[in-house]
């Protein structure tokens, strides 16, 4: 028996409707119209009434395109695989899509790890409360830093403006390094000596150092300080900790960090940051 539609040879094959290869893959009758006017799966065309019928050895071929989709392959490059027919064309293709997703796995990843760390951070405070100098142990952490052009002056936040907007440029472009949490350090010769100058505008990270652009603290090892706008005044915090350090014998072996998890000012323009300051040490 035929159905007098032009492919007898193909009359068991390409026996599914329009409506039930789109149930079958879970699509819509759009998204096969779509992929068959870009050339990338065609059924067969009844050339009497202009029906179109597809192969139940299509449906693999449709989970293919949308797995190649799913990885960010556009229509053009799949054409382009299916037209040439090549094993090597898929390789290529498969392969590059590989290492693109696993670029942004890595970029997510960093973005996580960014979040715990500030997280962390957040959490811990609860333990110690705001303005009490204490010691802890830290997990690993690595820091990327962009030396402050004109530490000499470098008081005030406002005074390094620059040097944050080329830090957080230099993380940013990097494209593997951490914007968030974000602060300043201050050399502990300078802290002890009561001039309270910044010299590198640094960001921290969960994520392995990799010596380059990013090291890993010379300790875990930490004197530490939460300290919140309003509650006393951060000179102060700077004296607590360098007087703590001295009665318990404890050596600097890193500059000071000051990372701001909160730094915000509201509609009515009021300032509020939350800090939280440590040092490496040794005993």
């Amino acid at each position: 028996m035929t159905m007098g539609n032009g492919f007898q040879d193909d009359e068991n094959e390409y026996s599914l409707t329009v409506s039930q290869f789109a149930k079958l893959c879970g699509t819509t009758r759009d998204t096969l119209r779509h992929y068959y006017e870009q050339g990338i799966i065609a059924p067969k065309v009844d050339p009497d009434n202009g029906y179109h019928y597809y192969s139940p050895a299509q449906i693999s071929s449709f989970f293919f395109i949308t797995t190649m989709r799913q990885a960010g392959c556009s229509i053009q490059e799949i054409r382009y695989m299916i037209d040439s027919g090549s094993k090597d064309a898929i390789t290529r293709l498969g392969n590059s899509k590989i290492l693109d997703m696993q670029r942004e796995l890595f970029l997510i990843n960093k973005k996580i790890s960014a979040l715990h760390l500030g997280m962390w951070i957040l959490n811990t405070c609860d333990e110690h409360g705001f303005n009490k100098v204490f010691e802890d142990f830290i997990p690993d952490i690595s820091v990327s830093s962009t030396p402050i052009k004109d530490s000499d002056t470098a008081f005030h936040v406002a005074d390094i403006a620059e040097d944050i907007s080329i830090h957080l440029a230099k993380t940013a472009g990097d494209g593997t390094l951490s914007t968030f949490p974000t602060g300043v350090t201050m050399s502990y010769e300078n802290m002890r000596k009561k001039r309270y100058v910044y010299n590198n505008v640094v960001s921290l990270s969960f994520l392995p150092a990799d010596n380059e652009t990013s090291v890993q603290l010379p300790s875990n090892n930490v004197v530490a300080c939460y300290h919140e706008h309003g509650q006393s005044d951060i000179d102060k915090i700077y004296e607590k900790m360098v007087s703590y350090m001295r009665r318990h014998g404890l050596t600097a072996v890193s500059d000071l960090f000051i990372v701001s998890l909160i730094n915000l000012y509201n509609k009515e323009k009021q300032h509020t940051y939350f800090k939280y300051l440590f040092i490496c040490v040794s005993k």
